[in-house]
């Protein structure tokens, strides 16, 4: 009290902070949108990486097959022979295998831990193969549906739904 009047210091209004409120709160907002989009691109780099070392591991394979040919076949339900040495029934995806001659471990998709789709072809590229077989496709799911990679013709027998788009490398 200085003379006998109150003496009010400077303040903010209620308003002023429901402004400054409301910015951080929309700042927030963006910076864990951003975040969740990088996270989700960082996880297809990692699928396309691991589909570019088994695709290494498999032409390995294939130069110690006869005549250095034939890749390591898969066939729906039953054995497969994955990266030439060890087999696993498998459905058929490269999941329940660890350690061949090829790779320490088959790699998983880093989101649900399930193997990616490999399947063998005939010379044709179109045909199931279950030996001997020239030519093989891996497919992953990618999260970022935009990517620029991504299939142009979708599998949706691999990746179903409107939120995946198929990544598919082959010899």
């Amino acid at each position: 009290m200085e003379n006998g009047k109150w003496k009010i210091a400077p303040a903010f209004t209620l308003i002023e902070l429901l402004v400054v409120i409301t910015i951080l709160g929309i700042l927030a907002g963006l910076t864990l949108a951003t975040y969740g989009g990088t996270q989700a691109r960082s996880r297809d780099s990692r699928r396309k990486t691991d589909l570019d070392a088994i695709k290494k591991a498999l032409e390995l394979a294939k130069q110690d097959s006869v005549g250095s040919y034939y890749y390591p076949k898969c066939n729906s339900g039953s054995t497969c022979e994955l990266l030439g040495g060890a087999s696993a029934t498998t459905n058929p995806n490269l999941s329940e295998t660890t350690g061949t001659p090829y790779m320490p471990s088959i790699p998983k998709d880093p989101k649900t831990s399930v193997g990616y789709s490999y399947s063998t072809f005939a010379q044709d590229g179109t045909t199931a193969c279950s030996s001997n077989c020239p030519k093989y496709s891996i497919i992953a799911c990618l999260e970022n549906t935009r990517d620029s990679q991504k299939d142009s013709t979708e599998n949706d027998t691999v990746c179903p739904g409107t939120s995946l788009v198929s990544y598919t490398v082959k010899p």
